[in-house]
């Protein structure tokens, strides 16, 4: 294994030991966003950007914004019994495809809102879809 494939190995390694969201059946999804990231990264700034850079900003404009903002209770009762992981890609996807539709960057906070307004179930979705709604309005 090269010098940056350990590298890779090893940070994606971190994030599942090191946060309690992540578990080893996550790692190429993990992999895959970060990539992902690196990529859009690389574009936007014009310029390489290492494995560690990617996954540093990853980490604190993505993983840490979102999941702070999961632990709302919109979030929590909107998808009863789903693994956190699970619906955090998910919201991932949702903010990628939402700021595409939207023609702008849309905040961590009304992605995950419209996420919960339009997937969750019961009170959350509810609770949810009125605090988009005042929100957008």
């Amino acid at each position: 294994m090269n010098n940056n494939e350990e590298n890779k190995k090893e940070s994606i390694e971190f994030l599942i030991k090191d946060t309690d969201m992540f578990l080893g059946t996550d790692y190429n999804r993990l992999a895959s966003h970060i990539e992902g990231h690196r990529y859009f990264l690389g574009k936007n700034l014009k310029s390489n950007i290492t494995w560690d850079e990617a996954t540093f900003s990853w980490m604190s404009n993505y993983y840490q914004p979102i999941s702070q903002v999961m632990e709302n209770w919109t979030t929590q009762m909107s998808f009863p019994g789903r693994r956190r992981a699970d619906v955090f890609f998910e919201i991932c996807d949702h903010l990628y495809y939402l700021s595409i539709e939207k023609g702008r960057e849309v905040n961590v906070y009304e992605a995950v809102l419209s996420y919960d307004a339009n997937f969750g179930k019961a009170l959350g979705r509810f609770m949810a879809r009125l605090l988009f709604q005042s929100r957008v309005a």
